[in-house]
């Protein structure tokens, strides 16, 4: 649900490229604390086949940054291309287990090299990757706590290697870094409770929830 504080802090700045650098050391904090909590619980398979693409998506997203600045026709295109895949994914698996119930999207270097692309390509360009992995990950089918450790290594990652091009292109100065040190204290009491939060669900309450966090994202980001 993290998706939700990157409009407040554009909001906030008014401009998105200090809104994404001074957002992006809160998240490594974040990543932080949840790794600590979910140490060891990742599927390194799913890894293996994400990481790849992921790389080559922030490379590809830094690109477009440097050589065409953020263009808020393309970002809003990008956005409601990802709310319409967030939107018709929950009614699609409704459709697969009415009609395929013994099917499902299987991890391999192809698949997961692609969907990483996309996560790698849309965290680096507006922090929005969470419906991209939660879609391929929830596909696999994982238990609760191998589908929290590996979205939360996945993206420490991520986030951590996002730090070179924004760095090189200018997004993270003084002033970013100062918002950090006044909102990084809040940052463990909410990985606290997102940790509680999971490990008091049942697998069907996790479920429902994850698909109804991905719906709610989608359509938030159509309606913008």
């Amino acid at each position: 649900m993290g998706i939700v504080a990157v409009p407040l802090f554009v909001l906030a700045f008014g401009d998105p490229q200090p809104a994404l650098a001074a957002l992006l050391p809160l998240l490594i904090a974040a990543d932080v604390f949840a790794v600590v909590h979910h140490w060891g619980t990742w599927d390194r398979l799913n890894l293996r086949h994400l990481l790849p693409g992921a790389m080559a998506g922030i490379a590809a997203a830094s690109g477009v940054i440097y050589l065409f600045g953020r263009l808020e026709g393309q970002k809003r295109g990008l956005e409601a291309a990802i709310g319409l895949i967030c939107v018709a994914y929950p009614l699609l698996e409704v459709m697969k287990l009415r009609w395929a119930p013994h099917w499902r999207l299987r991890s391999g270097p192809a698949v997961g090299a692609g969907l990483g692309m996309a996560a790698g390509f849309v965290s680096t360009f507006a922090h929005a990757a969470g419906p991209v992995t939660s879609i391929y990950l929830l596909a696999q089918h994982l238990p609760r706590q191998a589908f929290i450790g590996t979205a939360v290594i996945f993206f420490f990652i991520v986030n951590t290697v996002k730090l070179i091009p924004y760095g090189l292109l200018g997004m993270i100065d003084t002033s970013t870094l100062w918002v950090g040190l006044w909102l990084g204290p809040l940052i463990p009491v909410g990985t606290w409770l997102g940790a509680r939060l999971n490990r008091g669900m049942s697998e069907r309450v996790f479920r429902v929830a994850m698909f109804v966090i991905v719906v709610v994202t989608g359509a938030k980001m159509l309606w913008g």
